[in-house]
């Protein structure tokens, strides 16, 4: 049996999270994150994002709510425009308070242009030539699929120094 799937069978909990990337063109929008909680992803270049419901004036938000509520806060736009794109597991046996199940989301449209803030710095970037080497490492899997469209439904069991132990990926949400 898989590491993940003895995971999951010992009831490993998830917080819910979203991630969005804005698409201009052939170009899509990561930004460097420079505040973070929980030490999470601090110095990584990600998409738009965070946990959802995780404060008292939050705790009844949907999704779609923390996905355009991360996007004022972080770079400072107003979403008009989301297609929903799966979903990422990820588990985190030395730092539980880590595991997440992020919505995954592409922006077609949006209000304000991207600004830099406390949090985050944004930057465009071209759908081909990702900062890799500059992103959380399982990015490289399922990323190129959300941005050229597809559907992802994919677990990551990752290590203490954040690379890869295992992944699936798996059909339907």
């Amino acid at each position: 049996m898989s590491k993940i799937k003895q995971h999951v069978e010992n009831g490993v909990k998830f917080q819910p999270a979203v991630v969005c990337y804005l698409i201009r063109g052939n170009q899509v929008l990561l930004g460097l994150r420079k505040k973070v909680s929980l030490g999470l992803g601090k110095g990584l270049i990600a998409g738009i994002g965070g946990k959802v419901g995780d404060h008292p004036e939050t705790a009844n938000e949907t999704a779609e709510e923390a996905r355009d509520r991360e996007a004022l806060e972080e770079i400072v736009v107003a979403i008009k425009a989301a297609r929903k794109r799966g979903k990422v597991r990820f588990i985190f046996p030395h730092k539980p308070q880590w595991n997440q199940e992020v919505e995954i989301y592409l922006v077609d449209e949006w209000e304000g242009e991207p600004a830099e803030t406390e949090s985050t710095q944004p930057m465009w970037f071209n759908i081909n030539e990702l900062p890799v080497s500059q992103m959380w490492p399982d990015n490289c899997y399922w990323l190129p699929k959300v941005l050229a469209d597809e559907t992802v439904n994919a677990t990551f069991l990752c290590k203490e120094d954040g690379t890869i132990e295992e992944h699936i990926f798996e059909e339907g949400l």
